[in-house]
């Protein structure tokens, strides 16, 4: 797990091609934006995480995943760590994030809670909000989910929580009505 900001060459040449060659980076970093299908364009991907107040910084680069449920998730990766994945693996890399992985509810919110970055996906019907937060500290956990509840009213909805389950239990403790550690 780099962050998108540091790999190991080591590491990643260790890494496992699908049966297909392809090979799938997914990346932890909360410089990341979903973009609706229709209006994603290529060509202005960094704009997208800009406008979200995420602009890469000239250590980094823009990439993006495939299209999952009508969305394409920008991200940014360190600019040695995609030119060493694109060298080694060239077309086969695909990018994913965590904030478009899994199966998605019909209500309820996902945390998933993966080093310093909290996913949270929320739906109602749909999908009504998805982020991917830094958080450093408890505190930082706390307060992250505390806004979202004041506008989303998360604390009486089914959470499924994931990744480092035994991190979030601790401030969420007393939180939710119905919380799921997976």
């Amino acid at each position: 797990m780099s962050g998108g900001h540091s790999f190991s060459a080591a590491e990643i040449s260790r890494g496992v091609k699908s049966d297909d060659g392809s090979f799938v980076v997914e990346l932890v970093t909360p410089k990341t934006t979903l973009v609706p299908q229709e209006t994603f364009s290529e060509d202005v991907a960094a704009e997208y995480l800009a406008m979200m107040g995420l602009a890469p910084s000239l250590l980094e680069v823009v990439v993006f995943s495939p299209v999952v449920d009508g969305r394409v998730a920008v991200m940014a990766i360190n600019r040695e760590c995609f030119a060493h994945l694109s060298l080694t693996y060239g077309d086969a890399v695909t990018f994913v994030s965590p904030l478009i992985l899994g199966s998605a509810p019909e209500e309820g919110v996902l945390l998933e809670l993966l080093g310093d970055v909290l996913y949270v996906r929320i739906y109602k019907g749909g999908l009504l909000f998805a982020e991917a937060l830094e958080v450093r500290n408890d505190e930082d956990l706390l307060y992250a989910v505390t806004r979202i509840n004041e506008v989303y009213h998360i604390y009486n909805m089914r959470v499924r929580a994931k990744g480092d389950v035994d991190r979030l239990k601790k401030p969420f403790k007393n939180l939710f009505t119905d919380l799921v550690c997976e």
